[in-house]
């Protein structure tokens, strides 16, 4: 497949779907707990839910994609996206929201294991590194837009209409992707499917260090960044009273900083390797843990730094996410849509859980939040080191 302009569209706005679900509704946290007499701990673990089902699902769709192809499972992840989006647009308790985000994250977590498979299919790994830069420099205007078209929404309409808007994009993503994503794995390159040689696919994996180095440490930046996504609404809306309607341009600011590092990894991956850029770009989210810790023993910080030490933590993602992924792909032989599926659970289950953590010991301050941020970006860097170290020579391009 030859990455056109409007496949790169395509795609983004396809990998920009789980962003969008995530951050859309982020400004309507606190008004979802009131409208539905629920605590705000409670709503946040919608969160938690929603990547949860998306992080396991992945276990399931990786090894189906590598056996019928990257089209139907797609075409057919989108329109239970859709249903689910649109039963929480319903929703007028929180049984069943939560039943809602499930579905929901189920035809994500279909969509979202295609994207990296059906690109690295027929490309060398820095080919994939600056192809997938591209798709997360489109993907990037989804977490930037999504707040803010949420906090717009909630002013004028309400939150309900916010799974209405997700419902109808997946509804036009599935005409978008007909028409322009062709099939990238022949039927010569299938593996049949069972659960017998998807069990032995992963044993083989997961006992691969390389591997799993790479997935481990991309799992702990990732929940760093979903602790962030769970926790910033109570910090900037409610201790640092924010209205609504601008926090979306606070979190933005973030997918700026994320945005800004794509660049620069779609302009130098293929000249120095996406082996280097990651290897200095590891260093800023570990300053950026280093502030954080710092920020935690002040009573009240100012709001600047919070935003200054996220956007350090989040941006570097434009290199890292795509390092991370050419690395455990380097090393993991032809099985794509397993090692992204791997890859995919790993991330969004350990993103669960930075969640969780941080929504359990929710204690009325910034503090849950940076300090749990802080303690994934430290074990990434440690468990990259260690894995860049002794990492296994390959003859893989």
């Amino acid at each position: 497949m030859k990455l056109t302009f409007p496949i790169i569209l395509v795609l983004g706005l396809l990998s920009g779907l789980t962003p969008l679900a995530i951050d859309a509704y982020l400004p309507s946290i606190p008004t979802i707990s009131k409208s539905l007499n629920t605590e705000i701990g409670l709503v946040q673990m919608t969160l938690s839910i929603y990547l949860l089902v998306f992080a396991f699902m992945q276990i399931l769709f990786g090894p189906i994609s590598d056996a019928i192809g990257r089209r139907k499972v797609v075409v057919g992840g989108l329109a239970v996206f859709a249903v689910g989006s649109f039963l929480c647009a319903l929703a007028q308790s929180y049984e069943m929201l939560l039943v809602g985000r499930a579905i929901q994250a189920f035809g994500g977590a279909a969509v979202a294991v295609c994207v990296p498979a059906l690109v690295k299919d027929g490309l060398s790994i820095n080919q994939f590194a600056k192809a997938m830069s591209m798709i997360m420099l489109v993907m990037a205007l989804a977490p930037l837009a999504a707040p803010i078209i949420g906090g717009a929404i909630l002013t004028v309409l309400s939150w309900h209409y916010i799974f209405v808007l997700l419902g109808v994009l997946a509804i036009i993503a599935i005409a978008l992707f007909l028409r322009t994503i062709p099939e990238t794995l022949p039927k010569a390159k299938r593996s049949p499917f069972s659960f017998g040689n998807a069990i032995r696919n992963y044993i083989i994996l997961l006992k691969n260090r390389s591997v799993m180095g790479y997935i481990v440490a991309s799992a702990f930046y990732f929940a760093g960044m979903m602790s962030f996504i769970t926790g910033c609404s109570f910090v900037y809306i409610e201790i640092y009273a924010v209205d609504p309607a601008h926090f979306g341009f606070l979190v933005g600011l973030n997918v700026i900083s994320m945005m800004l590092a794509s660049t620069i990894n779609g302009r130098y991956v293929e000249k120095l390797g996406t082996e280097v850029l990651s290897k200095y770009a590891i260093y800023v989210p570990l300053a950026a843990s280093a502030l954080m810790i710092t920020l935690s023993f002040f009573n009240h910080p100012p709001l600047w730094l919070i935003i200054v030490s996220s956007m350090l933590f989040m941006g570097p993602m434009g290199i890292l996410g795509s390092g991370f992924m050419a690395g455990a792909l380097k090393h993991a032989g032809n099985h794509n849509g397993s090692v992204t599926a791997l890859a995919g659970t790993s991330r969004f289950a350990m993103g669960a859980l930075g969640g969780a953590v941080v929504s359990i010991l929710h204690n009325g301050t910034f503090v849950p939040m940076l300090g749990t941020i802080a303690t994934c970006g430290i074990i990434a860097f440690i468990c990259f080191k260690i894995t860049v170290k002794h990492a296994k020579p390959t003859t893989t391009q």
